[in-house]
């Protein structure tokens, strides 16, 4: 917001409201803004933790396929080379 908007609704709200009132509207409104951001930081963090269980339950996943298949190579590789030493010449 630009100094003239806040200007704006300074004078607004003074003529709303009154001088007597408008500390305590600018008390209750520092306390809502501060609640709104809390509930954001809140829900942010939330979902980032959801995000973050997800992405390790599919890196665990990924690296047990990747596991299995590097056992399976090595398993046949082992087999090549076993077949290969009992061969007659």
């Amino acid at each position: 917001m630009s100094l003239g908007e806040l200007l704006l609704i300074f004078i607004v709200a003074l003529i709303v409201f009154g001088p007597s009132k408008l500390p305590m509207l600018a008390t209750h409104l520092g306390m809502l803004v501060r609640k709104i951001n809390q509930l954001k930081e809140h829900t942010s963090s939330f979902w980032q933790q959801q995000l973050n269980e997800i992405q390790l339950y599919e890196n665990q996943r990924k690296a047990e396929k990747a596991d299995q298949q590097y056992q399976q190579t090595d398993s046949e590789n082992q087999n090549s080379d076993h077949k290969e030493n009992i061969r007659p010449s």
